[in-house]
């Protein structure tokens, strides 16, 4: 199931977050403050998978000026390879549609060619390069897609 977050998520999400992103993404991930500020800002949404009690993943966008931008997915190493990265992402996608966002903007890194193919085969269109952008001097690509709305 996906729903939105909860204040009882937080050290959860922080754990997954810690598990996915502490080797390569350190300077880019989201403590434990951040993930509450989420909860009182209309400016984000962040959806978790859960299984009961557990979490096992969540979506992360930011909504500014009529788009939304995907920060961030992660799924718990233990969840991983069942298809749920693939199910929130498409609910992202159905919550810009329910919520009449005509663009979604996301970027990754320009070695994750996994998620680059992925992504071109949903519609995403590459529209910026930023050279050096992580830590580990790779860069970011920036890609987007317009919905129907």
């Amino acid at each position: 199931m996906i729903r939105d977050m909860q204040s009882r998520d937080v050290d959860a999400l922080v754990a997954i977050e810690t598990a996915c992103f502490a080797a390569g993404y350190a300077d880019k991930m989201m403590s434990a403050e951040d993930f509450a500020e989420v909860l009182t800002d209309e400016h984000t949404a962040l959806f978790c998978a859960v299984d009961g009690d557990t979490v096992m993943g969540y979506a992360f966008l930011i909504l500014e000026d009529g788009a939304a931008n995907f920060d961030s997915l992660a799924v718990s190493p233990a969840h991983q390879g069942k298809g749920l990265g693939d199910h929130l992402f498409k609910h992202v996608e159905q919550y810009c549609r329910d919520n009449a966002i005509p663009r979604l903007n996301l970027e990754i890194k320009e070695t994750n060619y996994p998620l680059l193919t992925r992504y071109h085969g949903y519609g995403y269109k590459c529209f910026e390069v930023e050279a050096g952008f992580y830590a580990d001097g790779w860069g970011a690509i920036r890609m987007l897609r317009y919905f129907d709305v």
